[in-house]
């Protein structure tokens, strides 16, 4: 699943590492630019971007922009060395984009990438963005996007509950992503969520998930 679900990024990077030093209080961060980011201890879930397993995944998203911290949860955590080989969901990706990393950003500009972000999603370009990824990555987008919700848990977050199918080979995917975006000292950001689609109880745990998860890094920062 995660070839599959992990493309939602990059159908929003197409559409529109920093190096691990630490900051004092914070026992793991990487920078976005010249601005330290604190990744958060979350219960359940492992940091892992530096595993070399990991580069693997995350090297696709690289052409657009850094991914700053990828959060497995335990259980996945401990099937690293095979990921490869298995499915997995329930995970959490941070990233930002290179043009944006040394923006002084502000929050009006919050509303600028979430609607960015939405054009690529909902816009009449999603087809040719769905096709570039199709032909990069050999997975099918089964149909456009659905926006289930859109809220702001935080006053410098705005979050996007959304539905996707994708489809590889005969096997067709529905997954819940959380879309983020994040003004993070003064930059923006973006963290996404995913987790297999199963009824409204889903959507549930996933809000649930990420809002805590933003909590977290809010208040590390």
């Amino acid at each position: 699943m995660k070839k599959i679900i992990g493309l939602l990024g990059l159908l929003l990077l197409i559409g529109c590492s920093g190096s691990g030093k630490k900051d004092e209080g914070c026992k793991k961060s990487n920078l976005y630019g010249y601005v330290s980011i604190c990744l958060p201890e979350i219960k359940g879930m492992v940091e892992c971007s530096e595993n070399p397993k990991i580069q693997q995944i995350i090297e696709p998203y690289l052409d657009s922009g850094p991914v700053l911290g990828y959060y497995l949860n335990d259980e996945t955590y401990k099937k690293i060395d095979n990921l490869s080989e298995i499915t997995y969901q329930d995970y959490f990706m941070l990233y930002g984009d290179y043009l944006r990393e040394n923006f002084p950003a502000r929050p009006e500009h919050l509303d600028f990438m979430q609607n960015d972000l939405e054009m690529s999603l909902f816009g009449e370009n999603f087809e040719q963005i769905s096709r570039t990824v199709e032909d990069t990555y050999g997975t099918v987008t089964a149909e456009k996007p659905a926006l289930l919700e859109k809220y702001s848990p935080h006053p410098n977050v705005r979050t996007m509950v959304i539905l996707m199918k994708y489809k590889n080979g005969d096997v067709e995917t529905s997954v819940i992503s959380i879309v983020d975006c994040l003004l993070v000292k003064n930059r923006l950001l973006t963290l996404a969520y995913y987790l297999a689609y199963d009824g409204g109880k889903s959507i549930d745990a996933a809000k649930e998930k990420n809002n805590s998860f933003v909590e977290k890094l809010m208040a590390a920062n």
